[in-house]
């Protein structure tokens, strides 16, 4: 079987018995990161077996030989650096292969920072929208933030400690008045939660270094007032990606991903 299984944000309080019995009992773990992977176990006095690499850039490749490890009747461990796999890390490629061989897959639940942030952001939870990582230049970044923020709903995202005081700073004048929360290093040594209105939130970051994980959490408010009907978008960019799925070869998802990604390489 293939089992997924959620690592420690940080705290190694957080391993589950299960998820402890599971890579104990493990005949290979796919880590993102085998080094990474390598030291929870040492740190979890957990004799390492056999570790793959698992990385995101090629996973696709890497899935096969672990499908037919499972057809062999080997247990088969997935992990990402820390959280649940597959939510913005590598996983996809390797699960979905096994439902279509009829393999057994198991999740082992446990930490994520997806939920571990909306649980502590004081921000209403639902209707929720899960982005991802958002773009990294200034142009695509504004795009991507008009058009989620004309959803209903709280927007989360992902971001890296390097970009997370520019990336609040458009937000502040794309999606001015909003409340947003900042959760950085959570479950560690120097988690920290803060939750303002965006505008607060830019200064307070004003030419601060951020370190650490981060988590952005944006709450409900009035629609951009440059978005351009983006539902109607939304539907027309499904509806290409469903006849690019079957044209590429592969799931309408990725074919989704695949046009959002060239939509924001647009200058």
């Amino acid at each position: 079987m293939l089992l997924v299984v959620a690592t420690p944000l940080g705290n190694l309080g957080d391993i589950s018995p299960r998820a402890r019995e599971a890579l104990e009992r493990a005949d290979v773990i796919a880590a993102e990161d085998t080094r990474v992977t390598r030291k929870l176990l040492s740190a979890l006095n957990i004799p390492a077996p056999e570790l793959v690499s698992y990385r995101g850039q090629d996973e696709a490749k890497r899935a096969a030989p672990l499908v037919e490890r499972v057809q062999r009747g080997e247990t088969v461990v997935l992990v990402s650096d820390a959280g649940t796999p597959n939510i913005s890390d590598p996983g996809q490629h390797l699960v979905r292969l096994c439902h279509e061989q009829g393999l057994p897959v198991h999740a082992i639940a446990g930490p994520s920072a997806l939920t571990a942030a909306v649980s502590v952001s004081g921000l209403t939870p639902l209707p929720l929208h899960f982005l991802g990582f958002p773009p990294r230049k200034s142009g695509p970044l504004r795009r991507w933030l008009r058009r989620y923020g004309a959803l209903g709903g709280t927007l989360v995202m992902f971001e890296a400690p390097s970009r997370t005081a520019s990336t609040v700073a458009v937000m502040a004048e794309e999606l001015p008045g909003r409340m947003v929360c900042m959760a950085r290093e959570l479950t560690k040594l120097h988690e920290e939660v803060v939750t303002q209105p965006v505008e607060e939130l830019a200064l307070r970051l004003q030419g601060t270094r951020v370190r650490g994980e981060v988590v952005l959490i944006v709450g409900p408010g009035d629609p951009p007032p440059a978005a351009d009907a983006p539902e109607q978008d939304l539907d027309t960019l499904k509806s290409i990606a469903a006849a690019l799925a079957v044209r590429w070869g592969c799931s309408k998802r990725e074919a989704y991903q695949r046009l959002l990604s060239l939509e924001d390489r647009a200058p």
